[in-house]
């Protein structure tokens, strides 16, 4: 193969690989299929594919984790409502009594954002969690359990101690 030859192969291999790459449809969350062609030092011509994927699609969207938060974060909600929205729900009841207590005298809300499918039966959720002196944005994972999607039990510690609760 004379030099050439090779240089053009180069850039085909080049123009195939790199100008894709500079495009965008806005679409970041479709799987895509890549495939090549390239010339080896024999002149044969081979062709590659490669599979590569965006972010997984969440099997779940932002409304009906956020109507999950408004439960847990309404000081008038009982107990009983807040363990039915959160993971191990049964086990948290005596530490969601005292997170209760606390939501009367410092009011929380919390804003789920933008939404990640992790597995079929987990996502994660940037979420705005604020009260009387500002907010901040949380990543909390929410897990499906029985067709529910729940405030998953990390998820539920880590705010908890937010407040200077513990699941322990």
């Amino acid at each position: 193969m004379n030099t050439r030859t090779l240089w053009a192969a180069a850039a085909t291999v080049l123009a195939v690989t790199v100008l894709p790459a500079c495009s965008s449809d806005g679409d970041t969350t479709s799987d895509e299929a890549t495939t090549t062609t390239s010339a080896d030092t024999t002149g044969i011509e081979t062709t590659t594919a490669t599979e590569t994927s965006g972010t997984a699609q969440a099997p779940v969207d932002a409304a009906e984790l956020q109507t999950q938060m408004d439960v847990f974060f309404d000081p008038a909600a009982p107990v009983d409502a807040k363990i039915a929205v959160i993971e191990n729900g049964e086990a948290r009841t005596a530490v969601i009594t005292q997170f209760n207590e606390v939501l009367t005298g410092y009011p929380l809300t919390a804003t789920v954002g933008e939404v990640n499918g992790v597995d079929d039966t987990t996502v994660t959720a940037v979420t705005e969690i604020a009260g009387p002196h500002g907010g901040a944005p949380v990543t909390l994972t929410f897990t499906e359990v029985d067709d529910a999607w729940l405030l998953a039990d990390d998820s539920t510690c880590s705010v908890l101690e937010m407040g200077r609760l513990t699941c322990e």
